[in-house]
């Protein structure tokens, strides 16, 4: 693009000075330069995040001063008998206080307008050192701001402890993943605490796992199905049992429970949530890391209403999960703490360890963390003739199938399902949906695959999974419907003008129009959200490891959801365009530039979208919801929302075109 634009000391730039996007966004640049800007925001993305930012900033400036600060400056009353009451204050208050009478007196003798009367040889020095002194702080300020420590962003939280563990893993020959963690149950009802020690052992190479829990003397073997224990089962044993159905539940990994993964697969299914990341300390001062996530929808009873991850800072190592868990009236709680972690080769291993096997130990010492496995308890373990079941390994070819097989039936737009492969080997596709006809459709679409001796499938409906997890009767299902509260929207003047001229019922035709957009932006946002995990699901080793066909399959889904969501904004335009913008046309955006061949251009595009389709929907919904005041009524008539939405489907389609 030509070189148009001039900084402040006339050199030519390619980029537009953050003046000028703010006189666009005012309004207030000649039609000419508006033009050309218009053009150049088509074409650059950096300078339309920083356009987004902009218009984000002042419509939140706007809506603090209609909603705090507006309310809280008008006076009381309009001031009405404010000088009689200030005048009976005065009398009632007697005498006058200490300070004041200090300062009274002195004032007799030296009176404050002395001080600027008065010859002042002593001010220009005085005014220079509080210049100096001034200074002196802004530096020290800027160094402490400038050296902090950046927090990062939660999925680039998960990212690193992700890449740290893999990295791990290809130092060392056939990777065995020994971890020890504490367990405490607390249950808020009965005030009561349960605890236990579990360890795991990943042999990650072929795929088993062995999971102890140690109480006394004894150690209890698990199976591979998640709660199902070989022994009979103590309070102890109940904790792991309890946890292990929970994480199921939550889409998390029962036998990776302190693990990035397992948390971005329930983080994931997640929409809207909050993350917040902080730094902290462990105990012994250890710099730590802690990402706290919390829905911001409604849970449902067995659901996860909190969670907060810690990691240490210096090797993104994981050190505890706290989660909370809605019951029928009240939360429990479940914390996981590392004892131990190592990455061991196979050889180091003792072989009884993957014998499936149930044994009594002698007394040992307390283990200290940096114990070797052949100082642990479970190193001593006397063998039983129990045979191992070999599982035959899924494939990401598999996992793409499944995937595919799911998106026939819409069951990767906003319902709890999700598909995995464990460690086991396994292909896991799990999920809670809301009523038994929707199981039976699902259960259909994956009849191709179910039969597959690496699949497992477990998909069980509300009702099913809060009858398991709390014992109590089956409640009713749930729906989900958008509905508009019955407060004054943001843009009701607007609606209510464009529909007194067409006649009827203006307030039913409001209603509708409003829960009409609210829904098209939640269509929209399904889509970005499937287009997020499906990007999720594999690693950049597992995305290069995929056949052509499966790859050609898992770019095919993509471009599936970036079609939808291209089509589902188009309708978005046409309907505001009467009311809102009725010199705009209609005619749907092309796509910018050549299809997307790269899965790491393909990653930042739908990064992209997701974060300009964001903004868009929060726009929609302060707008068309309850009452927000002006401000958001103001963004969603600027012609600026209207190029969001526009840039928002040209993206889709160039997304649409991705191979």
């Amino acid at each position: 693009m030509d070189k148009m634009f001039q900084n402040n000391s006339g050199e030519q730039n390619e980029h537009p000075p953050r003046e000028m996007l703010l006189l666009f966004v005012d309004g207030e640049l000649p039609a000419k330069e508006t033009a050309q800007l218009e053009t150049h925001l088509e074409a650059c993305w950096p300078c339309r995040v920083k356009t987004k930012k902009i218009q984000e900033g002042i419509a939140d400036i706007i809506e603090f001063d209609e909603r705090v600060l507006t309310p809280r400056l008008n006076p009381p009353q309009d001031w009405r008998n404010f000088d009689r009451q200030l005048r009976q204050l005065a009398a009632q208050s007697g005498r006058q206080s200490l300070f004041s009478r200090i300062f009274g007196s002195l004032n007799r003798f030296f009176p404050v307008s002395h001080l600027f009367a008065a010859p002042r040889p002593w001010f220009k020095p005085l005014a220079r050192g509080l210049a100096a002194a001034l200074a002196l702080i802004l530096v020290v300020a800027l160094v402490i701001y400038f050296k902090r420590e950046p927090t990062v962003s939660a999925s680039e939280l998960l990212r690193n402890v992700t890449e740290a563990q893999d990295a791990r893993l290809r130092t060392t020959a056939e990777p065995v993943v020994h971890q020890r963690l504490r367990i405490r149950r607390i249950d808020q009802a009965s005030v009561s605490e349960a605890s236990a020690t579990l360890e795991i052992w990943n042999d990650t190479k072929n795929a088993r796992v062995r999971e102890f829990t140690v109480d006394g003397n004894q150690a209890v073997s698990f199976s591979g199905n998640v709660g199902r224990v070989t022994s009979s089962q103590s309070s102890r044993n109940q904790v792991i049992d309890d946890l292990a159905q929970v994480l199921s539940t939550n889409h998390m990994d029962p036998q990776r429970p302190l693990s990035a993964v397992s948390y971005q697969s329930w983080h994931n299914t997640l929409q809207h949530q909050r993350d917040e990341v902080t730094r902290s300390k462990l105990p012994g001062g250890v710099d730590a890391v802690t990402l706290h996530t919390v829905p911001a929808a409604q849970v449902k009873v067995g659901q996860i209403a909190d969670a907060v991850f810690i990691v240490r800072a210096k090797d993104w190592q994981p050190s505890t999960l706290r989660l909370s868990v809605r019951a029928e009236d009240v939360h429990h709680i479940y914390e996981l703490t590392e004892d131990l972690s190592e990455v061991l080769n196979l050889a180091q291993v003792d072989p009884k360890i993957f014998a499936n096997e149930t044994v009594a130990l002698a007394p040992t010492p307390k283990a200290s963390p940096q114990m070797s496995p052949s100082s642990s308890p479970l190193a001593k373990l006397s063998p039983i003739n129990v045979p191992l079941v070999t599982i035959p390994p899924a494939t990401a070819d598999l996992e793409v199938e499944a995937l595919q097989l799911l998106n026939q039936v819409g069951a990767d737009l906003g319902e709890q399902v999700s598909v995995k492969r464990t460690l086991e080997g396994t292909l896991q596709v799990s999920g809670i949906v809301e009523t038994e006809q929707r199981k039976t459709e699902i259960l259909n679409a994956l009849a191709p695959i179910r039969n597959n001796p690496a699949v497992r499938v477990e998909i069980q409906t509300v009702a099913e999974a809060v009858a398991k997890q709390t014992n109590t009767p089956n409640p009713s299902p749930s729906t989900r419907a958008v509905q508009i509260a019955g407060n004054a929207m943001a843009a009701e003047p607007e609606l209510r003008a464009y529909f007194a001229r067409e006649g009827g019922n203006t307030d039913e035709a409001v209603r509708r129009f409003a829960a009409r957009m609210v829904g098209l932006s939640n269509q929209g946002m399904d889509h970005l959200w499937a287009m997020k995990r499906l990007l999720n699901q594999f690693s950049p080793e597992e995305q290069r490891g995929l056949t052509p066909e499966a790859r050609a399959k898992w770019f095919k889904l993509i471009r599936t959801h970036a079609r939808s969501y291209q089509q589902t904004t188009q309708s978005l335009r046409r309907e505001l365009q009467p009311v809102f913008f009725p010199g705009q046309s209609t005619a749907g955006a092309s796509a910018e530039g050549a299809g997307i061949a790269d899965t790491n251009e393909l990653a930042r595009t739908v990064e992209e979208l997701f974060e300009l389709g964001s903004s868009n929907d929060r726009v929609i919904r302060s707008a068309f919801t309850s009452s927000s005041g002006g401000a958001m009524t103001t963004v969603i008539k600027a012609p600026q929302f209207w190029q969001a939405l526009k840039n928002a489907e040209a993206t889709a389609a160039r997304i649409a075109l991705s191979k």
